[in-house]
């Protein structure tokens, strides 16, 4: 199904949104990626792994200038109106979102390479089980996201938008064994704030999918349902 909702009078239009739109579906793919090969490494997959991530981060960054510089364009030179602007501003908030979930994979493999390097017992818990378990939950709500955009679809940005609630709820549970394992291995302290530090990239990561998944309310409804407390317009008459 196309991002596009409506049909736009002029042909030229359409092919330059449908070029955002794959660029923009691109680097979520490569940030998709990212985040998987991060993960991959924290649970104890080789170093090599996350000195390429950090590596790949340039090319997150060499398409977000590409996407910011395509979409400054469409905006100043054809003013697109209705669902066309509201396509137009999700992908540029897209592309926010994805390159700060891509600086947050940097982030995670960069502490991964230290733990692997330094071998202290700190990393023993970035490996456990609940770890493993809230990372497959951050990488699973941006895979949502990316695919509630591609295919428009309300019912799954709505269960990415759930997912986070529990994410959350982990991520608490995580900190709090963490901080009993310090307790237990003052030694290994420094190494422990960095997990945290890893978990916390975990946390953010689901952030940015949920923002992702709300937008897809904003393009299909022109609704905007961030801030719920403060927003009439998030709760449906």
């Amino acid at each position: 199904m196309s991002m596009t909702t409506g049909a736009h009078t002029l042909k030229k239009f359409d092919e330059e949104l449908a070029t955002l739109r794959d660029l923009v579906l691109k680097m979520g793919g490569e940030v998709e990626e990212q985040v998987s090969r991060a993960i991959s490494v924290l649970e104890g997959g080789d170093s090599a792994i996350a000195r390429e991530v950090i590596k790949r981060d340039r090319e997150i960054d060499r398409l977000e200038l590409k996407a910011d510089e395509e979409i400054a364009q469409l905006l100043a030179l054809r003013s697109p109106l209705g669902v066309d602007l509201r396509t137009v501003l999700t992908l540029s908030k897209t592309v926010n979102d994805l390159e700060r979930v891509g600086d947050e994979a940097k982030k995670i493999a960069r502490i991964a390479l230290q733990l692997h390097e330094e071998g202290h017992e700190a990393g023993d818990i970035a490996q456990s089980s609940e770890i493993s378990a809230l990372s497959q939950h951050a990488l699973s709500m941006l895979r949502g996201a990316l695919d509630a955009l591609v295919r428009l679809d309300l019912e799954r940005a709505a269960q990415v938008k759930a997912a986070d609630d529990t994410l959350d709820d982990g991520y608490k549970a995580i900190i709090a064994s963490i901080k009993d394992f310090a307790n237990r291995h003052p030694d290994s302290v420094g190494q422990v704030i960095q997990v945290m530090f890893a978990m916390k990239a975990l946390e953010r990561i689901g952030d940015h999918a949920k923002n992702i998944a709300q937008y897809v309310f904003y393009l299909v409804e022109g609704r905007d349902i961030r801030h719920p407390k403060s927003n009439p317009a998030a709760t449906p008459e």
